[in-house]
């Protein structure tokens, strides 16, 4: 995708971080995690992680590495290349009192290795999953930009803090660093071999990018092709191969995505709210809404503010363990 469009995607990618934790690993012991739905993001805050995931060979990161793991995949983690006995991550969770989630494979010492773990969501507009075409792990030696450790260190401190506005925060400093990770990406492997391969022919990036600036218009099968400068059934099929869905249902989640934003950050009435996504009448909007949401946007709406939802929520029962601080 030429850089344009590319940059207009990562604009409009929303960042959502569901879970935090700090994987401690000694040398000897090898940490086994299962696939999650979400995209997998590491930074190595101390000594050298050694990642292994089905079908590629072991990935080093060094002290400042940033990993993309794409979601679905199964990773093992490790302080060294033989190591000796492996350990399930999920029989060794538990949360500090730091308020932070513990994958322990050190045995109740200080880990080898240190890597704060990430369990990600990043859409664009709701719609897609920018980063799902991902097929292999990430690996980019991020030590020489301060800007990523301090990134790290704030959602740390968000985290233990638990104040008002910390999902969105974290969320923020997320996507500051997963776009540092893919601006390094890009100009070290090009773009003919980015990870956006899928979205690779600029004429759905101009297509994606008319949708997403102006979600109301009276966008059709038609009028896309055009702006794609493809004919009507080429467009049709390349764009539902490419983002698994039909142009006009990408449409209908774009906008139904931008009512779900203004429900939580506005007062606007829900009648207001449906005309400026280019539903003609509310009953429609509150149908379409409640089909996609599980909930009509009143209810939506209220919901939203009556609770906020914590970044490190249903973890395992606490114990008084205690992380110590990133370090430099």
């Amino acid at each position: 995708m030429h850089e344009p469009h590319l940059d207009h995607l990562l604009a409009k990618m929303d960042v959502a971080v569901e879970t935090f934790a700090i994987c401690e690993v000694r040398k000897g012991l090898r940490l086994v995690a299962r696939g999650s739905d979400a995209i997998g993001v590491h930074y190595v805050l101390s000594g050298t992680m050694y990642l292994t995931v089905p079908g590629q060979s072991v990935m080093i990161c060094p002290p400042g590495s940033v990993v993309i793991v794409p979601p679905g995949v199964a990773q093992l983690i490790a302080a060294d290349q033989e190591p000796a006995r492996d350990v399930g991550a999920a029989d060794n969770c538990r949360m500090t009192r730091d308020g932070l989630m513990l994958f322990d494979a050190a045995e109740g010492d200080a880990g080898d290795l240190r890597v704060v773990c990430g369990l990600v969501f990043a859409n664009i507009s709701g719609s897609f999953g920018l980063l799902d075409a991902v097929t292999r792990p990430i690996v980019e030696d991020l030590s020489d930009l301060a800007i990523v450790q301090s990134g790290y260190r704030m959602m740390l401190e968000e985290i233990g803090g638990g104040a008002l506005g910390t999902r969105a925060l974290t969320g923020a400093l997320m996507k500051v660093c997963l776009v540092i990770v893919l601006r390094r990406h890009f100009a070290r492997a090009g773009h003919g071999l980015a990870v956006l391969g899928t979205l690779s022919d600029p004429r759905l990036g101009k297509a994606i990018s008319a949708v997403l600036d102006k979600p109301a218009a009276l966008h059709s099968v038609a009028s896309l092709a055009s702006i794609a400068g493809m004919s009507r059934s080429a467009f049709a099929r390349e764009f539902s191969n490419t983002l698994s869905m039909s142009p006009i249902a990408f449409v209908a989640k774009t906008r139904l995505h931008y009512a779900a934003e203004l429900l939580k950050s506005t007062k606007l009435p829900v009648k207001v709210i449906a005309a400026s996504i280019g539903f003609a009448s509310r009953s429609h909007f509150s149908r379409a809404f409640a089909s996609a949401y599980g909930a009509d946007p009143s209810r939506f709406r209220n919901g939203c503010t009556a609770s906020l939802p914590s970044v490190t929520s249903g973890v395992l029962p606490a114990n008084e363990r205690h992380v110590p601080p990133m370090t430099a």
